[in-house]
């Protein structure tokens, strides 16, 4: 196995992988090698061996977690190899030799604002594949403005995004276009365009990783920059800009979904999938994209008005909140060192979220994500992604692990596209579509289903 013409030792390692998403992804590889790894002709053949390793700046946790990994594993083989690599995110020496050490590594080291950029440099400089289950979009703008020019000339293909920020919106609407586009609306239409989209999201429960919270925080200080970097994301005119922005207002506000059959709350990813999808999918969306969650207790519920009930006790209680929040808002623009002070209390708690006495409600959790198109001759597809696990750490884990498993397996075909800095859909759409939606390789873990609807099936209906 290579990664262009140089022989590495590893083909995937899980960088950051103590953390709360990190020991979720470097379990889900262990328990999930068999369905990405090709079988051998000779058994003997050490070539044959899925080479992965965990890396981060403590030997004495990454052994911890290497032993954890052993002793859990459901599907232990003597043909796999855990490596366990010390390195340093503050030293550029490391960065470069855990780089050049592998085919594909997953980044799990939030803040990246904070933290990531020495091992993104470094993987660009030395042509390796890189994933990130980043939903820092800011900083993700800083990198593709960095070092796009650097990755297309040492071949690295760079993937964002693909943990639950953003994957279940960002392939959904992937694979609907491509269903409008295998419809060929009765041949009216080449590349048909989506003249309504919308996804809502269905949390059953979960905890916040500890990553997460510590990014939130150190935003605090600059979020007016963030915001105009949120609504110039999608690059491409000043017409993308404008749909971003109203798509952005809109969704902090009540919604009725007609399709779902509820009315809904703003999805408390929003901010982050609405320039992701325009990023990723600007020139065939020609409409508002909705990003929405879904309130217990309202589909099919006319004892709560379908969630108008919830609606309302929501938006009162912000409401009630606001102007605290708004304060705050503003004094920590005016005291930066606020938000480094809360950030010293918050690292000082020892919060995790993937702790050991959680891991059962985690893994009951489940995520829903629902996508609703339309095509422009009116031909509807309704897309199911069901993944087990909650959206933090168990759904980021699988999502990130298939996106990487996904990465590898187009470059065994070496039809993974180089040079690329990009979302899960547009680096790996097609195939991490396949791999999601396959039972024989995911099992039960995760399921991908699609119905279309055409005006004459609509009629027939009526009819």
């Amino acid at each position: 196995m290579s990664n262009s013409n140089t022989k590495r030792d590893w083909d995937l390692v899980v960088y950051g992988a103590t953390g709360d998403a990190g020991t979720a992804i470097a379990l889900y590889v262990s328990n999930n090698i068999d369905a990405y790894k090709k079988k051998s002709k000779n058994d003997n053949d050490d070539d044959d061996r899925f080479r992965w390793a965990i890396a981060g700046r403590s030997e004495n946790k990454l052994n911890r977690l290497r032993s954890r990994i052993i002793v859990t594993r459901t599907t232990p083989s003597a043909k796999d190899e855990i490596g366990v690599l010390v390195a340093d995110s503050a030293s550029t020496e490391d960065m470069k030799e855990l780089a050049k050490s592998t085919r594909v590594l997953i980044s799990a080291v939030g803040p990246y604002s904070l933290l990531g950029e020495s091992i993104y440099r470094a993987c660009v400089e030395n042509g390796t594949h890189y994933v990130d289950i980043t939903g820092e979009v800011d900083w993700v703008d800083d990198m593709r403005s960095k070092y796009q020019q650097k990755a297309k000339e040492t071949g690295a293909t760079l993937c964002s995004f693909a943990g639950y920020d953003c994957v279940p919106c960002d392939l959904t609407t992937h694979l609907a276009r491509k269903v409008l586009s295998e419809q060929n609306l009765g041949g009216k239409v080449d590349n048909p365009t989506l003249v309504s989209l919308e996804s809502v999201i269905e949390a059953t429960s979960g905890a916040f990783p500890r990553g997460t919270i510590r990014t939130t925080i150190s935003k605090l200080g600059d979020s007016a920059s963030f915001c105009g970097k949120l609504i110039r994301f999608a690059s491409s005119g000043k017409k993308i800009h404008w749909k971003t922005t109203r798509a952005l207002i809109e969704w902090l506000l009540p919604r009725w979904s007609s399709e779902y059959g509820a009315f809904t709350l703003p999805h408390f990813m929003g901010w982050c999938n609405i320039p992701v999808i325009y990023y990723s999918h600007d020139n065939a969306i020609d409409c508002t994209f909705h990003d929405r969650m879904a309130v217990p207790y309202s589909k099919d519920c006319l004892l709560t008005g379908y969630g108008l009930l919830q609606t309302l006790v929501t938006y009162l209680v912000l409401v009630g909140f606001g102007p605290f929040v708004l304060f705050f808002q503003i004094l920590v623009a005016l005291v930066p060192s606020i938000s480094s002070a809360l950030l010293k209390i918050f690292d000082s708690l020892q919060y995790r979220g993937n702790r050991a006495n959680n891991q059962q409600v985690l893994e009951d959790a489940v995520t829903n994500a629902y996508n609703y198109a339309t095509g422009s001759d009116g031909t509807k597809v309704a897309i199911h992604l069901r993944v087990k696990g909650d959206p933090g750490i168990k759904c980021t884990a699988l999502l990130a692990a298939e996106t990487s498993f996904s990465m590898l397996q187009l470059l065994d075909r070496n039809e993974l596209p180089k040079g690329v800095i990009g979302t899960p859909s547009q680096i790996a759409g097609d195939t991490l579509c396949e791999r999601l939606g396959d039972e024989a390789t995911i099992g039960d873990s995760c399921s991908l289903k699609v119905k279309v609807f055409t005006s004459e099936s609509r009629n027939k209906k009526k009819d």
